[in-house]
């Protein structure tokens, strides 16, 4: 489920949702739930409404109701982000991340119908902070590769990699001692045997090596759906090599040009994620 700012209308007709277990070439569109617990995506800098997909279908397969707006910051953005938004703000506001989550939240509940039984919100890199804006106590909030946890209401979810080159997890540490997050054991969540989430939890990839090599740890987009990362790292692969010679950062693209560990991250953080959101949502 995904909306671009430019297609709020007060109707449906834009509003596609696709059953996850349909193929590409035989798609379904299905009518939007009169209620179910609702959780929103939001990408980082430079990223796209596809970035967090992965997560999102997954979410959805086990029935949770996930909105994937374009924010501003996106490469991938139809609309001019600098220019006012009257037609979703009659103010003129510049468009925002605020203005948009906010709108697309009130077109669901007072022009689509759609009673939320509860709330969440998953972001990764510059969205934990729009994950740290959005909503009151009661949202049950998961942050990724961001540099600090949302400490807003009781239910957190952060997780984070030593190997992260643009925010390392290590600047949480002080944060996630001071606050009682419950460090959970890397071996513990690649076997999924966890059992009962903590509603304050952390993960951290790479604390476990005790050699000091981090390298096969995720980096800061290894999080990101596989199609992504490599759609990107074509498009920027004439400037990695000159980029990693003059040490200028590119959030990462650089090691996964090497690694290429979305989907192997994904097999990990995926089941976590969608554990925590049913534990604290459902």
């Amino acid at each position: 489920f995904s909306l671009q700012p430019s297609s709020i209308g007060s109707n449906t007709n834009n509003v596609q949702i696709i059953a996850s277990s349909s193929s590409s070439s035989d798609q379904q569109q299905l009518p939007l739930p009169q209620s179910a617990p609702v959780i929103l995506l939001a990408h980082g800098y430079l990223g796209s409404r596809f970035d967090l997909s992965h997560m999102g279908e997954a979410l959805a397969s086990q029935g949770f109701l996930v909105l994937s707006p374009e924010y501003p910051e996106s490469l991938a953005a139809s609309y001019d982000a600098t220019s006012s938004a009257t037609a979703i703000d009659p103010t003129g506001k510049p468009i925002d991340r605020t203005i948009i989550t906010n709108t697309l939240l009130q077109h669901l509940t007072n022009d689509w119908n759609v009673r939320p039984t509860s709330y969440g919100i998953l972001g990764h890199s510059l969205g934990c902070g729009t994950v740290d804006r959005t909503g009151d106590a009661s949202w049950t909030r998961v942050c990724i590769a961001g540099g600090y946890p949302s400490l807003r209401g009781p239910n957190c979810l952060f997780i984070g990699s030593i190997n992260d080159g643009a925010v390392s997890a290590s600047r949480a540490a002080g944060v996630l001692r001071e606050y009682d997050f419950d460090s959970l054991d890397e071996g513990a969540v690649r076997s999924r045997s966890y059992g009962k989430l903590m509603r304050r939890s952390a993960l951290i990839f790479g604390n476990s090596n005790t050699d000091g090599n981090y390298n096969d740890a995720p980096n800061h987009i290894s999080f990101l759906t596989e199609g992504t990362n490599d759609a990107m790292v074509e498009f920027l692969s004439p400037l990695l090599p000159v980029a990693r010679v003059l040490g200028i950062p590119v959030l990462d693209f650089d090691k996964y040009q090497v690694s290429r560990d979305s989907g192997v991250t994904g097999e990990v953080v995926v089941p976590l994620v969608v554990d925590y959101f049913m534990q604290m949502m459902m």
